[in-house]
């Protein structure tokens, strides 16, 4: 069964990064299969790379009006809000199973153009595991951030009046970036607290100090669980927060005990789910960015929290190579048939499950056991 997959142009602002790079996007059409490349010009890798492997390239965004209904529409961030149905078959990083604004309108779009969507988070093995994260450089890039700005309260400016933060081309590249920028500080270096340390996320912000010889404090669900309010984290100079929350928890922090004397003055919260109501640092309104990288608390302007919640897009090149080799066996189960008792089945029954919850009486009487993924599979290439 040949099937077409169609990359799609990602629309978030500074969004580089790829799903499919043209090395793996050519050995899929190389099985038989039909690859659609829309043209971009934020993608790290250029529409020459794809053209010179003989790919089919289309305009940007043309997926909306061209893409067959049978197609599946690959991407990797989260779709523009727009009021059109959502007619096909959808892999991306959605957020919206836990509740985030704009999740109820995305499942509208969803019930009434009949689409379905295979939520990358939520692609995971029999164990529960993710079988592709951008994990360890979502925590890489974080601690760097983080430590950055930390290293501009250190000299009083202000991180929201620097230019505007720009990719890299290589993990060394913004590596060597702060170890200058530590240098001038003249050696002094922050006491560190890394949250969710023994996770992808978590090695990778150790990783990244240690590269630069700082020393840091790991604390995981036994530090944490069933706690709030927890007054220890104020000890440290920066907390790098890299705990996935699937549940509603206790907050770690709240505003009320922002204000007064103590050490913490930056945070990045690179689990950064703010709207959601897994949040376990409900200290800050919303997402941060990379034009405005930090949010300064009203009740105590001398702590920041960045929270950026694409940061491996600062590295988008390597983060890109390593997500889509993590995938790629999958996407290619997945293009060949191969779904049921797997991972795409897992993240198909999820995405069902949260469109019953929003639509209870509508869906009445849908056995979710019985839309097995061959049956919701893409239609073969007529």
């Amino acid at each position: 069964m040949k099937r077409t997959l169609w990359l799609r142009h990602e629309t978030k602002d500074f969004e580089q990064r790829v799903a499919l790079p043209p090395s793996l996007a050519a050995k899929v059409a190389e099985a038989g299969h039909r690859v659609v490349v829309e043209r971009s010009d934020a993608r790290i890798f250029d529409d020459q790379e794809y053209e010179e492997l003989g790919l089919e390239m289309a305009p940007t965004n043309s997926w909306v009006t061209e893409a067959p209904l049978g197609a599946t529409i690959f991407g990797l961030k989260e779709l523009e809000a727009q009021d059109f149905p959502l007619r096909h078959r959808h892999i991306h990083f959605a957020h919206v199973f836990k509740k985030q604004n704009g999740s109820k309108q995305f499942f509208d779009r969803m019930r009434i153009g009949g689409g379905k969507l295979y939520d990358l988070e939520y692609l995971v093995d029999r164990r529960g595991k993710r079988v592709s994260a951008f994990g360890v450089w979502a925590g890489y890039t974080g601690a760097a951030i983080g430590l950055d700005v930390w290293l501009s309260g250190k000299l009083g400016l202000d991180y929201n009046q620097r230019t505007k933060l720009n990719s890299f081309a290589s993990s060394l590249e913004l590596r060597q970036t702060l170890e200058s920028r530590l240098a001038d500080l003249g050696g002094e270096k922050p006491k560190v607290l890394i949250i969710g340390h023994l996770g992808r996320c978590g090695r990778g912000a150790k990783k990244f100090f240690s590269e630069l010889g700082i020393e840091t404090t790991g604390w995981g669900s036994k530090e944490t669980k069933e706690r709030s309010e927890i007054k220890e984290i104020l000890d440290f100079d920066l907390l790098v927060n890299c705990a996935l929350m699937t549940k509603k928890r206790k907050p770690w922090l709240t505003k009320e005990m922002m204000t007064g004397d103590y050490r913490l003055r930056t945070i990045s919260d690179v689990g950064c789910d703010p709207t959601g109501p897994c949040n376990p640092l409900p200290i800050y309104p919303d997402s941060t960015t990379m034009d405005n990288p930090v949010y300064y608390l009203p009740e105590n302007p001398k702590v920041a929290v960045t929270a950026i919640d694409h940061l491996p897009s600062l590295l988008p090149r390597e983060s890109s190579i390593d997500f889509a080799d993590q995938l790629f066996p999958h996407l290619m189960n997945y293009m060949e048939g191969q779904i049921s008792g797997g991972p795409w089945e897992r993240a198909l029954t999820i995405f069902y499950k949260n469109l019953f919850n929003y639509y209870p009486d509508e869906l009445e009487g849908l056995q979710l056991g019985h839309l097995t993924p061959e049956g919701d599979a893409p239609e073969p290439l007529q």
